[in-house]
């Protein structure tokens, strides 16, 4: 559809950031119109030329975004983008915690929402947005931003108990239960449930469900031979039905129609893992994001 650029950062950031990604877009007619799920982690995302339009969830209203956009998690299909015109698209995918220990923000206060990030994180980041519009390429966007988290890591928060039962959660693909995760965290559940829930703006096992649609979604993308029967073995659902319906309810569509669009957007990303050369790509990340 049009090239998609990844880029894992410095080994630093990786507790703190997933990747970045870039989305060169020039496109007059016709309208793109893609639609955002449900995603386990927050995100920042620059656009340099034209803006998108979006229209969000309850709402037959199209609204310009702001150059700079701050997307927290999201628990639900958040809205539709519609691509039209000319620009680049940079986006920071944080870890789950990521942008809280970088900036101090609550998760879970911007959980579902969309923000100017200017208005929200100031400064540091209209500093950012100049420094990456001044870029050429997609390579010194990723250094520009490798310095400049660098730089924010001095004096990042530590990842606290809840943000390492976060990751816990994504390195178990949601298979880990709350009794296991509040053990782990030496607290009682009910505390466990509260203190997460009040971190994140989600409960663990709201959390674990999107985490483990989005691992299948990944897997059988990654995957020419795997069924989506083999899928949901896999990922631990009861059977696939339990999948079709945590699908319905993150994406609004079923899975086969979900990964349609997910092709379209990653085909050259997916066809490098299909053919089995993914380890030769510092390009192709562990979870592709749509």
């Amino acid at each position: 559809m049009f090239p998609i650029r990844f880029q894992i950062p410095s080994i630093a950031l990786r507790p703190f950031i997933q990747f970045y990604v870039q989305a060169e877009v020039s496109l007059r007619d016709p309208l793109v119109i893609r639609p955002i799920p449900a995603r386990a982690s927050p995100m920042i995302e620059f656009v340099f030329g034209d803006r998108f339009k979006v229209r969000y969830r309850d709402s037959r209203d199209e609204v310009t975004t702001p150059a700079v956009a701050l997307v927290g998690m999201l628990t639900r299909p958040h809205a539709t983008l519609l691509h039209q015109g000319t620009f680049h698209s940079f986006v920071i995918a944080f870890q789950v915690h990521g942008l809280t220990d970088l900036f101090g923000v609550p998760s879970s206060e911007i959980t579902n929402h969309t923000y100017d990030a200017d208005a929200v994180l100031g400064k540091p980041i209209r500093e950012l947005e100049q420094c990456l519009g001044n870029c050429e390429t997609f390579q010194q966007r990723v250094s520009v931003a490798d310095h400049f988290f660098a730089e924010r890591l001095k004096h990042a928060q530590a990842v606290d108990r809840m943000g390492f039962a976060a990751d816990q959660i994504l390195s178990s693909s949601g298979k880990l239960s709350s009794a296991e995760l509040a053990g782990q965290a030496g607290i009682g559940v009910r505390q466990f449930q509260r203190e997460f829930s009040a971190r994140f703006g989600a409960s663990p096992k709201l959390f674990s469900r999107i985490v483990r649609f989005q691992n299948a979604l990944d897997t059988k993308a990654r995957s020419s031979t795997k069924s989506w029967t083999d899928v949901a073995y896999e990922l631990g659902y009861y059977d696939q039905m339990h999948m079709v319906h945590d699908f319905r309810e993150f994406t609004g569509e079923s899975p086969s129609e979900t990964l349609c669009k997910l092709e379209l957007l990653f085909r050259a990303q997916i066809d490098v893992v299909r053919a089995g050369r993914a380890a030769e790509r510092p390009d192709v990340v562990r979870r592709f994001v749509i």
